[in-house]
């Protein structure tokens, strides 16, 4: 878009809302005066009581709080170009965290740099909305000053700002409305996942849809793109390795990729517990962990009989009962080096609990007949040690689905999990760690924390839901979300029964 010269249109003033762009969502307070003036982290109805003049020296106060907020301030100051200053203000302790930090610093950037021209600001995970128009953004960069005030408080602020006159340098332009666009990949904590379900197929379901949300996307040794997740933990409690069940609606080519087929499984079962080792094949998982060469010695040690069984018969307690395939001598310059690395048998309470660590694992096409081979060798192993048959816990230190397999596994996510409408909750669905019961007496809100049993462990008081949530906070005594949220719905409803003096039974809705 061409700038237009000498423009002497003088807009309306005081702005109508017409020239803001959803000022619903994206609150600003209009004033009288000719500048814009950003706080950042700091909410601008107490900034204007605290300063009234700012009222008359601005045309717009607002704050930014994200990154993302940069859009909103792009299209605002587009649909009012008479303003030819902004003002950023970010004076105090959160405006200094992190999260204050990144929005300032990258609207400096923007007026510094520019952006590319997918709207990406180079070495940045932030773009801009794709409705915006580059070139006029870039209009805007070049007649509107950023002027950063966050070295002084807000009296200084206030003070240092200097008006301009309310000429325009150029007609005012509204961008389309932004349409919502899923990322690539979800903000995540990067590492360390944990996926708790009842059967096999269950658990790996809800890790595909792990790995297409908050998968890192980047390359292989094999020229192909991934989309990984670091240190993946995936724990299958109930699953029966003698009947395994597989979904009647997954189509066929859906089964035959992943693996989850009874003859798939039988035939990797054959391979994986079988010490032999098939002509044509360097190693299976079966022949390193039951027929591991020794180095100069012309036997073989089976390390499930003489180390997971022989320690877990000498001492129910061992922790030394471990098995592994990598061997140093053979794999450090392998080309194909095994993927699981290591099993471990832990005795609890009279289970036996598998724990597998996998260095490398693909989770689309390989983990399906893995976890159920390993299934099938706890089962015979508990079987052999008299003990009853515990949790199989698989640690994917690099899951992974290929670019090949990502149209797939989106499907599969987007079908069974996010479009599925919720399942009400039941008996199944109980916290591990434990149960909450609510309760009012004497206008507070009273919380019980109990075992699964019923046996009282902690208990809570206080006058509102907001204090109680942060009291429970601290002892992190949730294992599932959905749980939080329920017991976070529980206190909303038991403080609004306190405020409007009604009666109050936890789950049941309030009588208003």
């Amino acid at each position: 878009m061409q700038k237009t010269k000498n423009i002497i249109r003088q807009l309306q003033h005081p702005i109508p809302s017409e020239n803001l762009y959803q000022p619903d969502k994206y609150v600003v307070h209009v004033g009288t005066g000719s500048v814009g003036f950003c706080t950042v982290w700091n909410e601008p109805n107490s900034i204007l009581k605290s300063a009234p003049s700012l009222h008359k020296k601005a045309a717009l106060v607002g704050t930014l709080y994200s990154s993302y907020g940069i859009n909103a301030i792009v299209r605002n100051l587009a649909l009012n170009p008479f303003i030819k200053k902004l003002y950023l203000w970010g004076y105090g302790p959160l405006s200094d965290t992190k999260f204050g930090l990144v929005g300032i610093s990258t609207i400096k950037q923007i007026w510094q740099h520019g952006v590319q021209n997918d709207g990406r600001l180079i070495n940045s995970s932030f773009k801009l909305d794709q409705e915006i128009d580059i070139g006029v953004l870039d209009i805007v960069r070049k007649n509107v000053e950023l002027i950063d005030l966050s070295d002084k408080n807000l009296t200084e602020a206030v003070k240092a700002i200097t008006p301009t006159d309310l000429s325009a340098y150029m007609k005012p332009v509204r961008f389309p409305d932004a349409k919502l666009s899923t990322p690539d990949t979800f903000p995540s904590e990067q590492l360390g996942f944990a996926i708790h379900g009842s059967t096999i197929i269950d658990t790996w379901t809800r890790l595909v849809a792990h790995i297409i949300r908050y998968g890192t996307v980047k390359g292989t040794q094999y020229g192909s793109k991934q989309k990984e997740l670091i240190g993946a933990t995936w724990i299958v409690h109930d699953e029966d390795p003698k009947n395994p069940e597989f979904p009647s609606d997954w189509p066929k080519e859906l089964r035959e990729v992943t693996g989850a087929t009874k003859d798939a499984i039988n035939e990797y079962h054959e391979v994986f517990l079988s010490p032999k080792k098939p002509a044509g094949i360097s190693y299976t998982y079966g022949n390193r962990l039951m027929r591991a060469p020794v180095p100069g010695k012309h036997h073989t040690i089976d390390q499930i009989a003489q180390s997971i069984i022989r320690n877990l018969k000498e001492s129910p307690d061992s922790r030394r009962a471990i098995a592994t395939t990598y061997i140093p001598w053979i794999d450090a310059k392998s080309q194909e080096p095994p993927c699981i690395t290591q099993i471990q048998g832990i005795q609890s309470q009279g289970k036996f609990h598998l724990l597998v660590t996998a260095r490398s694992h693909d989770i689309f096409k390989a983990a399906i007949p893995n976890a159920f081979g390993l299934r099938i060798l706890q089962a015979r192993i508990a079987k052999e040690l008299d003990f009853k048959l515990g949790a199989l816990q698989i640690t994917s230190q690099s899951a992974h689905i290929y670019e090949s397999d990502w149209d797939n596994a989106q499907k599969l996510a987007t079908c069974a999990i996010w479009e599925r409408p919720p399942k009400p909750l039941t008996g199944v669905d109980t916290d591990p760690r434990g149960a909450f019961k609510i309760s009012i007496k004497n206008k507070k809100i009273l919380v019980e924390f109990t075992s699964p049993d019923g046996l009282p462990l902690l208990q809570f008081e206080g006058k509102t839901a907001d204090y109680i949530v942060r009291e429970i906070g601290k002892h992190e005594l949730f294992s599932q979300t959905t749980h939080a949220l329920d017991i976070g719905a529980q206190l909303a409803r038991a403080e609004m029964a306190i405020q409007l003096n009604i009666p109050f039974k936890q789950d049941k809705a309030l009588k208003v």
